[in-house]
């Protein structure tokens, strides 16, 4: 058993596969594995695994599979993992060559089975730390979600600031064939974990360019509607843990705060029609309305509107990509309604 597994979901990745290996084989914390799944590939990511795995022969596998998604992609790396903790790293981003040793550390010294770090976004030549979070954290400290429940909503759905412990995910798998699935899952294992360290310093290096979500702000999302299947798939998660009675009022924000993220989505999308955009975003208000009609007094949506100045304008502005028919229907028919403004 290797103290740590690393699992690279890979996708047409080329220009930056080489560097975001290599940061992992290089790594001050020698017993590792690399698991690296081609998701079916049509570039020379695949000759590209083969070579390294001869450069790093015993550290990394790779494993290939027809393209099914980052998430089909990762479930089959946790199925051959044999590490006490897991670590996913997409293959575009790239880790710090020590990091991987001092979170193991924290998780042994500290006897946690999950601990989270910062983001550094790489956008071309600048560099940002984002914490991904509205918690106010600001120091490295244990946190106890069983206490503090929000922890659930304030921490990023991510996988990529974290360090996992195999038996804390245990039988759970990723959404296959949908976008946002970390979502599916995070707040699981977050609201599982006894207790959690919060390293507040950056863990991960994340690459945003336009194969990321930063698309998803320029670009229409034709599987918007992903959005509602994986909170339903989390609630699932949730009883299935038999959490969903106690963390019933989180999962309400989740849904809350999630969908509305998408409608800021749509707000952005360029060359769409303002039209489609009116009726996209009132149907995802429907489905809100349907779920929960008071959403607009939520606790948690109205604290995150005080957080992000971002999301309290877009909120503000709302009531101009309403349209009324669009928004005073039934879940099936918003559902029908979103489907044919991005058909």
């Amino acid at each position: 058993m290797s103290k740590v597994s690393v699992i690279v979901p890979v996708y047409n990745a080329e220009k930056y596969l080489e560097q975001c290996i290599s940061s992992i084989a290089n790594q001050t914390l020698k017993d590792i594995e690399i698991i690296a799944v081609d998701d079916g590939s049509i570039d020379n990511s695949l000759m590209i695994l083969d070579n390294l795995s001869l450069k790093y022969r015993g550290k990394l596998k790779v494993l290939t599979k027809e393209n099914g998604g980052a998430g089909s992609a990762r479930n089959v790396g946790i199925d051959n993992a044999t590490g006490e903790f897991i670590k996913f790293v997409d293959a575009d981003d790239y880790l710090k060559l020590n990091i991987l040793e001092k979170m193991y550390s924290i998780a042994k010294d500290y006897r946690v089975s999950l601990v989270r770090g910062n983001y550094q976004t790489i956008l071309g030549p600048i560099k940002l730390q984002d914490k991904c979070s509205f918690s106010d954290i600001n120091e490295n400290i244990l946190i106890y979600p069983t206490i503090k429940k929000d922890h659930i909503i304030t921490e990023t759905p991510g996988v990529g600031n974290k360090l996992i412990s195999r038996d804390l995910i245990g039988d759970l798998r990723f959404s296959e064939q949908t976008k946002w699935e970390d979502l599916a899952i995070m707040p699981v294992i977050v609201a599982s974990s006894d207790k959690i360290f919060h390293l507040d310093e950056p863990v991960y290096n994340y690459r945003a360019h336009m194969n990321t979500t930063l698309s998803d702000f320029i670009n229409k999302i034709p599987q918007i509607l992903d959005i509602i299947k994986c909170l339903d798939i989390l609630k699932m998660h949730l009883e299935e843990r038999n959490l969903y009675d106690q963390y019933q009022k989180q999962f309400e924000s989740l849904y809350i705060l999630h969908t509305l993220f998408r409608v800021e989505n749509a707000m952005l999308w360029v060359n769409f029609p303002y039209s489609k955009k009116k009726v996209v975003i009132s149907s995802l208000i429907a489905i809100l309305d349907s779920k929960y009609p008071n959403w607009q007094q939520n606790e948690i949506f109205n604290l995150y509107q005080q957080k992000n100045s971002l999301f309290s304008f877009d909120m503000k502005r709302l009531k101009h990509y309403i349209n009324d028919d669009a928004r005073s229907v039934d879940l099936k028919t918003a559902e029908n309604n979103i489907g044919r403004a991005l058909k």
